[in-house]
């Protein structure tokens, strides 16, 4: 999985942006102390412990700055998820928010895409391999289909085409996400 130093250097800088918060700073520096169980997670669902820390400011529709859950149970403040989660042994999943994060190198090397890849990143890897080629079959019959109706159908000649330039984009847009799991399945690999 993702080293220990490239979590703490996450945190840091993490840390560094926030500083100024003290809960926040306590947050930052109780995860720096359990960073074997901290990994950071771009969607939480599913996560026995889910904190997510935002702290963008230049967005459309803020967020809350902190949110946490263990076990479904709310936690008020970050004082109260540290004493509830400082003898536990379940992975602490945390997903950070803040401006560039998407072009932010030190953050994206430690991104996981999901709560599945915590547990058991190779099988989730295959598990959303599976489904991307799943959905490019499926469009890629609705694409031949149109294409077959075409040559005999020329009075639903736009409805056909409508379809067949949608089935390219989705075909487009389901390459890219097989692209970057294949990037992160790397980086993992890589880390280990």
């Amino acid at each position: 999985m993702i080293g220990r130093e490239q979590k703490l250097e996450a945190l840091y800088n993490f840390g560094m942006i926030v500083g100024q918060n003290p809960w926040f700073a306590f947050l930052i520096g109780f995860l720096v102390g359990q960073v074997d169980r901290v990994h950071f997670v771009k969607e939480l669902t599913d996560a026995e412990i889910a904190i997510s820390i935002s702290a963008a400011r230049s967005t459309v529709w803020p967020s809350d700055p902190f949110k946490a859950t263990v076990r479904g149970i709310t936690m008020p403040n970050t004082y109260a998820l540290a004493r509830t989660i400082a003898n536990d042994r379940a992975p602490i999943c945390v997903s950070l928010d803040f401006d560039h994060a998407r072009d932010t190198d030190w953050y994206q090397s430690v991104l996981l895409p999901s709560v599945a890849f915590v547990k058991d990143a190779e099988a989730a890897a295959h598990e959303q391999s599976e489904m991307l080629w799943k959905q490019m079959d499926h469009t890629l019959d609705v694409y031949r289909e149109c294409r077959a109706l075409l040559k005999n159908d020329t009075e639903r000649r736009r409805e056909l085409e409508y379809y067949m330039k949608t089935a390219e984009a989705q075909m487009k847009k389901l390459s890219q996400e097989m692209e970057e799991l294949n990037r992160q399945m790397k980086r993992i690999s890589e880390s280990q």
